[in-house]
């Protein structure tokens, strides 16, 4: 998928583009292409004809998805420490990760392996 961004409800533009008419606000659309010029960005847009002014839209940051380790069972509410797989110059090594992370959503996948959910990431955490 490509990058992300919602319909933020504007539509002045200083510059020739597409009506918005088409858009919804607070959609999420996909961006196709960008065309950057000197002093203004529009958008191409996944299922949705025209070129849209950038200003138009806030980007969606992209999901945030790591895999970890953990002694521990990850518990709804509570703080979680975990060892994030991190790359170091082509090798892999686990990092204590710190300890003020709190689980917002944890789905057992099997295998003692589970999908715990933040404010702000997603971690494949296998405990063991």
């Amino acid at each position: 998928m490509g990058k992300r961004v919602r319909y933020n409800g504007e539509r002045e533009s200083y510059y020739h583009c597409s009506s918005p008419d088409k858009l919804e606000v607070g959609k999420v659309y996909e961006v196709i292409s960008e065309k950057v010029s000197e002093f203004h960005t529009e958008y191409t847009l996944k299922g949705v004809e025209g070129e849209f002014n950038s200003v138009w839209f806030d980007d969606i940051p992209e999901d945030r998805i790591f895999i970890s380790h953990s002694n521990n069972t990850p518990v709804v509410g509570e703080k979680f420490t975990l060892y994030k797989l991190i790359v170091i110059s082509g090798k892999p090594y686990f990092q204590r990760w710190p300890t003020n992370i709190t689980v917002k959503a944890v789905e057992y996948i099997g295998g003692n392996i589970y999908k715990v959910n933040t404010n702000s990431s997603t971690y494949i955490v296998y405990v063991g």
